[in-house]
């Protein structure tokens, strides 16, 4: 017999959290890994999965990594895809900034009705993608494929250009940071591993000429451009 897990924000969080996480980074998702995402305690997080485990939402045996069902695949696609459109309506029709979105679609998602995002949706002419560049799933559930690449795979010792795709879930501290240095989706940058450590990148932009330390780095999606092929091909001429 199915429980009853909160149907308020609590389970949309977690369904989008599980979501998020196969989706950006393909790999299990772990409870501790889960707790990260969410900022909360393992201990909490074991509990409320539980909860979606006796729904039929989720998938976990004890030790064992998390992984949605069909059912949970479902639910959560529709909650992503409610939830970006929230973000694109408070970006793009109130102006607010990245570090206000993720908090407040939340609120707008567990009190509004399935028909908001509906008419937000048309009245944006249907875009493709939220602020942090993340594809909005069809009302169908197709979602586009994502083919770039975590920051930290295409940072190497010579200098390497880069376009920003997408921007992961990150904490509010880690999006403000990116926001007000414009490293948003479309930026075009030149990237090389910092001399004060591996996980250190020197970055150039148009407008910013700084460090991005492991958090900024791995809150960050990114492609090579067409250019890039013949640069990587000869990286001595980048590292002037």
């Amino acid at each position: 017999m199915r429980g009853k897990s909160d149907r308020s924000g609590t389970r949309a969080r977690y369904l989008r959290a599980i979501w998020s996480l196969t989706e950006s980074d393909h790999v299990p998702v772990t409870i501790t890994g889960l707790a990260r995402a969410l900022q909360h305690v393992p201990g909490s997080v074991s509990e409320q999965v539980k909860r979606l485990v006796c729904d039929g939402l989720i998938e976990h045996e004890r030790y064992k990594s998390v992984s949605l069902t069909p059912e949970g695949r479902l639910e959560a696609i529709q909650v992503v895809r409610a939830n970006r459109i929230l973000r694109c309506f408070l970006h793009d029709i109130l102006n607010l900034p990245w570090s206000e979105l993720a908090t407040n679609a939340e609120a707008l998602e567990g009190s509004s009705s399935p028909r908001f995002p509906q008419r937000i949706e048309a009245s944006l002419d249907e875009p493709t993608h939220d602020p942090y560049g993340q594809p909005i799933p069809t009302p169908g559930g197709d979602i586009e494929p994502l083919t770039d690449s975590p920051l930290g795979q295409l940072v190497h010792s010579h200098r390497t250009p880069v376009v920003i795709t997408r921007v992961a879930d990150a904490p509010v501290e880690i999006l403000t940071f990116l926001d007000e240095r414009n490293l948003r989706p479309g930026t075009r940058m030149q990237i090389r591993a910092s001399a004060t450590g591996s996980h250190v990148a020197d970055v150039r932009t148009a407008q910013w000429h700084g460090t991005l330390l492991p958090a900024g780095i791995g809150a960050l999606r990114g492609s090579l451009p067409e250019e890039a092929e013949q640069l990587l091909a000869q990286p001595s001429a980048m590292d002037t």
